[in-house]
This record gives C-alpha cells, structure tokens and sequence, in this order.
C-alpha cells in the first residue's frame, strides 16, 4: 500500500490537528497570561482579608493526561489491598515523573521552580500519612525533599521515604529514641543529612540518613548549682536547631535555663548559654531557640515571655540585646523562625509577632492567631514573602472553615511585612501543630493533633515528592492456598509417609539431647564399662569395696593410734638428736568402771 492511498484512509488534517493541539497546550504553559496571576488575584476574600480555598484556580499548563490518570484526587487510602495483581506497580517511570526524572532519581530534588509556578499554592491534592496514636509534635524534611521524619508524643518517630513508598503510604522504619519520653523536636542537617532527635530527655540523640543512632551527647550533674559548670542538660530539653552554615554544630534547649552548643566532631559541649530571667529570679525554662539566618547570633525565649539574643562571636555572657515583654508571662514562644534581617517569634498567648533583628525592641508587626500546642512552629515561605503557621480548633468556635477561630484546625499564611492574612486553607478537626513549604518540592507539610501528617501538592506545578507513591500499587500478597479446596486437598498435596518425614527429626533431636556440648547439661554417670577415660558402674563399686573393707565405727579409737606406737619407735620421725627433746606422749589411763 502506497502513501497515497494510506493517506484517503486517515480522517482528514489527522496530522495537523494533533500538531496544532501541542503547539496550543505549548502556548498556554508558556504564558498564558490571561489565566495566570499573582497570589493576591488568585486568593479572594473579604475585607478583612480572611480567605479560604477549597480549590485553587486552574493552572496554566495543566498537568499531563497520563500523570493525570495516574494519580487520583484527595487523599489516598491507606488500606492494603490482597486482591491487587502482583505485577500492576502503576505507570512507568517516564510517564510518572512529568519532568522527564527516572525512578532512580526519586531521592534527587527537581529543577527550581518559576516565579509563577511558585505563586501558585500547592493545595490542590493531598496524601494521608497515617501511624502515630497521639500528637505529632515535630516535622523535619530533608533538604532534597526525599524524606520526612515525624516524631509524636507516642514516643515514636517514623521515617517515610517517598521514593519507596507505595499507595499504602507505610514508614519505612519506627523506632523509639528514648523510652517512654515523647519527641519535641526534629531536624535534618543541611548538608549532612544527619538526623537531631531532640527528646523530653537530657540527652541529644543525632542519626545518620537510615534511622541508625551515630551520636549520643553527655547529660549534665544534677548536683551541680552553676549550669556552666556541668557538661549537659540536667533536665528535659524542649527544642533543638543546626547551625545553618556548619552542619557538625547544633544547639539545644531545655528547661534547666540554659542553651547548649554540641560539637559532633568530639561529640561533646562546645560552650553554653545560660538564661537569666529578671522577672522568675535566675532561671526560666527555654521553650524555643533557634540561629539566625547567617548564623550569626543566636535567639531563644523563655517561659517569663523575654526574648534574648546573643552574638555567636562572643562568649555568651551577657546577652546583645533581650526584650522582657516579647510575649506574655508564662507562655513564651513556642518556636522562632529567622530570615535576613527578620525574626518571628509564634508564642503560646495565641499571638505572631514581626521583629527586626537590627532594632530588636518592639514587634515590628502582631497578628493573633490561635495556638493549640507548646510544640506548634512558625517558618517562611521559600520565596520569603510569607510566614506560615498552623491554626488550633477552638472548641465552641463556629463551623466555618474560613474563620480563623473556628471548630477548623487550619494552615495559616501571612503576609512578611505586615502580617495580613493571605489564605486559610482548613485541614481537619484537630489543631495544626507543625506545618513546612518545601522549596524544591513546592508541596506544603502539616501536622494535626490526631496523628496525621498531610502533605499538600499540585501537580501542575509540584515536583516529585507525594507524587511518587500514588501511581506505585502495593504488592498484593500471594496466597499459596487460595487453588486448594476440599474436592482437591489429597490430589494436590504430595504424600509423605510418618517415616520419611518424622523419622529423621525425631533421631536427630535424640542426638541433640545425648550431646553433652549442644545442650550444656552435666555428664551423666555411666552404666556398665567405662569409655573416654571415665570409669563405669561396675569398676567402681569393687574400688569402692577396697577402700572401705571394715566398718571405722566399731573400731576402738585408742587400740587404732597405739597400732602405731611400735612403727614409731623403729623408724622415728625425728633424729636422735631431737628425740631427746620431744614430749612424751602421756595417756590416760582408765579402767572400764571409770567409763
């Protein structure tokens, strides 16, 4: 068949409708600028600026139709299936990752994302990480954006790994840092990778990429009234944080009043903060510290509402500058957040507060916001315009998604500069305790309450990350049983006799037990003629018979001494010279009536 001829049997304009509708969808992801906007045209709302999006506004370049069907809206369930075909894993990998990365490159981050694509929020889908029993309470995603640890008040933390995970969203390792102690704090290092677990403990625990413990700090004497004095918390520590430009440092702080920098070089204490409050006396209990952007200073709060800072280049005596009043007496700041020249302090009084480190005496803006949790965080957006930070349900409060103090925990964003608010996007029932925008991924991480991590993607314009394990089918199970019935249990099963099968397991057990090596038991006497140098039954009882041939009890005690007197005068024990001089034995002399 000629071209011709193929050619009359096609539709016609077969080839450039299909070029036409490329070159379309091409145009639109482009730059379609009709559809694509800012954040502020994106989000609308009232005149209070309190916004709720249940679905954010189509995209420009949509997403690709076998990505598509791929991967299915809303949250993805996390019941294993037994019935799944072993070999449907889902789409291949060319199809799976939209940017044209291989399976291989799954713990690998994406390209940087455009100034559009990251206006964009990526609210439109999320996934369900299900596991703990009470409160996950700290966060930590590495900076590929590979993996993700959570640790909850259950005294677990969880290792999810997206390139492994599967559709039934499982951790790929659990384990218990310190036991019976719940995990306050998490993070990766930059560079590093490496793991610090900050436990209700005194003890900072670092682990390496796996899960695996590489490091284990010293804890402090609890007898000793100078903190300085003592290498090591003495009490519970409450957060931790890296030194964003040198990953073998690391602080933590704990309520023992003292900030405490760790070297992993030497695994030990390379210098410590101690908190002096005037309002408490000398101590209060450090709820939240945390570097600076450049590393150059270090900020901490304490339970008496002050804010202190003090600079990395001097010798942490006094602090360079402090407020008393930063948040309210009793509270603190239960996590601080710093990038550039700014520093926002979220503080247990239900409030979020704007500071400029150059000028550290009043908020530069303040927001209230409601707080659920001690362990509830506040950090930037990756394009620094934003401030992110979770909601907590109020109870009684009205059932409104869209209304900041409502029955709704919701992810809140503000603005940088004056802390207005730019969306509030509801995520369940219970109060949002930690929340994170990963830069690379472009997805947005939250914590509840209730155990339940969610991650948030769109897949417009997200990367990798959540996306990977919904087009990844579980492995069904494989049922050696299900073709067996009744009619054909004796057909299918080969038959073995008691004595092919029994017979030599039960003989080798015999000889296990017979072994005096294998089962450690004491040696037995011997019956009958002895072996291995060891005597038998019936040698023994006439070597026995030998020793004792009379009965010592009925023999006169004297009559058995004096048998020697006569051996002992012919061949003396002493020369003649000392025989003189010995004693003479004398004995008594008594007649039978005596006795």
């Amino acid at each position: 068949m000629d071209e011709d001829a193929l050619r009359a049997m096609l539709p016609m304009g077969f080839g450039a409708q299909s070029v036409q509708s490329h070159d379309a969808r091409e145009s639109e992801s482009l730059g379609g600028s009709d559809d694509a906007g800012s954040l502020e045209e994106e989000v609308s709302g009232d005149e209070t600026g309190q916004v709720w999006a249940e679905t954010p506004a189509p995209f420009s370049a949509p997403a690709p139709r076998e990505l598509q069907e791929a991967c299915t809206s809303g949250p993805a369930s996390n019941k294993h299936t037994e019935d799944e075909d072993e070999d449907d894993y889902g789409p291949e990998p060319d199809v799976l990752h939209a940017n044209g990365i291989s399976q291989e490159q799954a713990n690998v981050a994406g390209p940087s994302h455009t100034a559009d694509e990251t206006d964009r929020l990526p609210l439109a889908e999320h996934i369900q990480l299900e596991g703990h029993t009470k409160s996950i309470a700290s966060l930590a995603v590495d900076p590929a954006g590979a993996r993700i640890a959570t640790g909850s008040l259950d005294y677990d933390v969880k290792l999810w790994d997206f390139g492994g995970m599967t559709t039934s969203l499982r951790p790929f390792k659990s384990f218990e840092p310190a036991e019976n102690y719940p995990v306050v704090d998490l993070s990766f290092a930059p560079q590093t990778k490496n793991l610090l677990c900050v436990c209700a403990t005194t003890q900072p625990r670092v682990y390496d990429y796996d899960g695996d413990e590489i490091a284990k700090f010293r804890k402090g004497d609890v007898f000793m009234r100078d903190m300085r004095h003592t290498t090591g918390h003495v009490s519970e520590m409450t957060c931790g944080a890296w030194d964003p430009v040198d990953d073998t440092r690391f602080l933590t702080g704990g309520s023992d009043s003292t900030v405490r920098l760790w070297d992993m070089a030497t695994t030990s204490q390379k210098a410590v903060v101690v908190v002096r409050s005037k309002e408490r006396g000398t101590k209060t209990k450090v709820t939240a510290a945390t570097y600076t952007s450049d590393a150059g200073a270090i900020v901490a709060t304490g339970a008496d509402g002050a804010l202190y800072m003090w600079s990395t280049s001097g010798n942490y005596g006094r602090p360079s500058a402090m407020i008393q009043h930063a948040h309210s007496h009793g509270s603190g700041a239960s996590s601080l957040a710093s990038r550039d020249a700014l520093l926002v302090s979220r503080g247990s009084d239900n409030t979020v507060k704007l500071w400029d480190i150059r000028q550290l005496r009043t908020p530069v803006a303040v927001r209230d916001v409601p707080n659920g949790s001690d362990q509830t965080n506040v950090s930037f957006s990756p394009d620094g315009r934003h401030i992110l930070t979770g909601s907590a349900s109020v109870p009684g409060g009205p059932d409104a998604p869209d209304t900041l103090h409502s029955s709704w925990g919701q992810v809140v964003m503000l603005e940088r500069d004056s802390l207005s608010i730019s969306l509030i996007h509801p995520v369940s029932r219970s109060s949002v305790i930690r929340t994170q925008w990963h830069p690379r991924l472009n997805q947005l991480f939250a914590t509840t309450r209730e155990g339940i991590a969610y991650v948030y993607f769109d897949r417009a314009v997200s990367r990798l990350g959540a996306i990977l394990p919904l087009g990844k089918k579980a492995r069904a199970r494989k049922n050696l049983f299900a073709h067996i019935s009744e009619d054909n249990l004796l057909a299918d099963m080969p038959i073995f006799t008691e004595e092919d099968e029994q017979q030599p397991k039960k003989r080798h057990i015999n000889r296990l037990r017979q072994d005096p090596k294998a089962t450690r038991i004491p040696e037995r006497p011997l019956h009958g003629q002895g072996r291995g140098g060891r005597i038998g039954r019936s040698q023994m009882q006439p070597l026995m018979l030998e020793m004792w041939e009379s009965d010592l009890r009925a023999e006169d005690p004297r009559e058995a001494l004096l048998k020697y007197a006569d051996k002992a005068e012919k061949d003396p024990k002493w020369t003649s010279v000392y025989a003189k001089t010995q004693p003479k034995p004398v004995f008594d002399k008594h007649t039978e009536e005596d006795s």
